[in-house]
């Protein structure tokens, strides 16, 4: 999340990168689809001098359409599929002059191009713009991805060419500063004496391990000793929750932006927050404060959930084992009762019927 030119952030992997802006990569469907010329675009590639121009125009052409980007590149850097597909449509049987494209010629098919399609091309003015618009964008999310993301789906509604990827990357990285410094500001003003104090003391060192280093331990299971250091964990940070339950709404910060700065107290160590700037550090710890307290109330409440559950069962399986037992029991008891009445039957008709 550094903004520094000497150091950029990087918004994207080599491969996202290379798929953004290097040269297309056309299967056969796509080099049809997108060499597939309409008149005017045809017009444009055959008004150029010679064969290797109109070439150039027409590789051009394709690509603009496929990645709405413009390229410079050498006959020997494409695909030679494209330029193979180009000369058994356009010219058959001749071969190109394997040159570089003449500056002059290279920006004259680029301001042409982007004039058909409606297009505009990038210019400095543009960048106060962008910078807002990213500077607006990072209230939602922090992360450089969606930044360049959004930028891009910005740029092409606005049908802009997009500027290179260095020039991106700085306007994300003076955004995200922009964004951090306006937060730091925030939090500088809002922390009494009393708070900064609290935030302090999970930067102070016991031992190996730091106090927030141990709070930052998750709980394995829900045994009797594990949830009694949750609530240790817990009370530690109630203190933090309340204060920052009552500045991060004030903020203007999302969800997402709580989340990547509560990362960050974890990605850093104590040595690393302690030397940041106060106010950044303090930035992280109420968004770390906030979740985690959330978290650990949120592992108290599946603990509970969890003993209920075990208590329910056992008093289920308890009574289930009662009541098999006391119709056992009854059921021992059934021949006792049923010999009885036989003997009862027995006397009374030795009573009743006289002897012969």
């Amino acid at each position: 999340m550094r903004g520094d030119r000497s150091k950029r952030l990087t918004a994207l992997t080599e491969t996202e990168k290379l798929a953004l802006y290097g040269l297309p990569a056309f299967d056969d469907f796509q080099r049809t689809e997108f060499f597939a010329m309409t008149e005017a675009e045809r017009a444009i590639a055959f008004q150029r001098r010679g064969l290797t121009d109109q070439l150039y125009c027409l590789l051009q052409l394709g690509y603009f359409k496929a990645k709405q980007a413009f390229f410079r590149f050498f006959l020997e850097d494409v695909p030679q599929e494209d330029i193979a597909f180009l000369f058994l449509r356009h010219f058959p049987g001749r071969e190109p002059a394997r040159r570089r494209l003449r500056d002059n010629e290279f920006y004259a098919q680029r301001r042409e191009i982007a004039l058909l399609f409606a297009y505009r091309l990038w210019s400095d003015g543009d960048r106060p713009v962008l910078l807002e618009k990213a500077t607006l964008l990072a209230r939602t999310d922090v992360t450089a991805r969606f930044l360049l993301t959004e930028l891009m789906v910005f740029l092409n509604g606005k049908r802009i060419v997009r500027p290179g990827y260095t020039t991106l990357q700085n306007i994300i990285g003076d955004a995200l500063s922009t964004e951090r410094q306006r937060l730091e500001r925030l939090v500088d003003v809002a922390l009494d004496d009393a708070a900064r104090t609290a935030l302090q003391k999970l930067l102070v060192r016991e031992d190996t391990l730091s106090e927030l280093s141990s709070i930052q331990q998750d709980a394995k299971h829900f045994g009797y000793r594990i949830m009694f250091l949750e609530r240790q964990k817990r009370d530690t940070l109630a203190p933090l929750y309340v204060i920052a339950k009552a500045l991060l709404s004030s903020l203007g910060i999302s969800q997402l932006n709580i989340a990547c700065y509560a990362s960050l107290a974890n990605y850093y160590t104590i040595y690393d927050l302690r030397r940041l700037k106060p106010r950044r550090t303090y930035l992280y710890l109420l968004c770390y404060a906030w979740q985690r307290y959330r978290q650990l109330s949120d592992n108290l409440v599946d603990a509970l959930g969890y003993h209920m559950k075990q208590l329910e069962d056992a008093s289920k399986e308890s009574a289930q084992k009662q009541v098999a037992q006391a119709k056992a029991e009854k059921d021992r008891e059934a021949p006792q009762v049923g010999r009885l009445v036989l003997l009862y039957v027995d006397d009374t008709l030795e009573d009743l019927i006289p002897f012969g």
